[in-house]
């Protein structure tokens, strides 16, 4: 493994530090109650300096979005392909999780799952980006598990779908608070195993 000399190390502190201290503005005062002044100020860099970072508030939240939750995601498919073989076993333990991480989820987590959400139409190739990464960590689970899907589909298929299914119910839950989402990902579980699965 490659060390870091000194200025990439320097470059990675500064960048981990705009991170942290966005993350706890953020669970103050929520996404749109942040500035980069703000930012600035918490981690004490000029203004400038932040922009040879992120050339916008935007870009800053988007890098934050992908490394708390698009790559938590990637994660937890992985782990239910390396813990089971059995594809309805796999889709138990991830949308099991989904489910129980909106009825517990932090006000921080609310607010990065917003933006991220959010950002899907505001922005169509940030979007498209998002929506392709969701496909891609889909398709490895039904990919993996190809045989055990109906004859006729084909694992871009079945990923597409239930990644948007997942969004719609995602999008749901965060327009109101007493949206049932552990009732909605466990009849998309069934819909999933019925319509999908051999």
């Amino acid at each position: 493994m490659t060390q870091l000399g000194r200025r990439e190390r320097k470059k990675k502190a500064v960048r981990e530090n705009i991170t942290e201290q966005t993350l706890l503005l953020i669970a103050r005062y929520g996404v749109e109650g942040i500035t980069i002044d703000a930012i600035c100020d918490c981690v004490d860099i000029a203004k400038k300096t932040f922009y040879n970072y992120y050339s916008s508030k935007h870009e800053l939240m988007v890098d934050i979005c992908q490394s708390e939750l698009l790559q938590r995601t990637a994660d937890l498919v992985a782990e239910a392909i390396a813990g089971d073989d059995d594809l309805a076993a796999q889709l138990d333990y991830i949308l099991g999780f989904l489910a129980a991480r909106n009825s517990t989820v932090s006000k921080l987590e609310r607010e990065l799952i917003s933006y991220l959400v959010g950002s899907l139409s505001t922005n169509l190739s940030q979007g498209a980006g998002q929506i392709a990464f969701m496909n891609n960590c889909f398709y490895s689970l039904y990919s993996n598990s190809q045989s055990q899907l109906k004859a006729g589909l084909s694992p871009e298929f079945c990923a597409e779908m239930t990644v948007g299914m997942a969004n719609a119910i995602t999008l749901n839950w965060l327009h109101s608070d007493d949206y049932n989402t552990e009732e909605r990902f466990a009849q998309l579980r069934s819909f999933i195993v019925n319509s999908m699965l051999a």
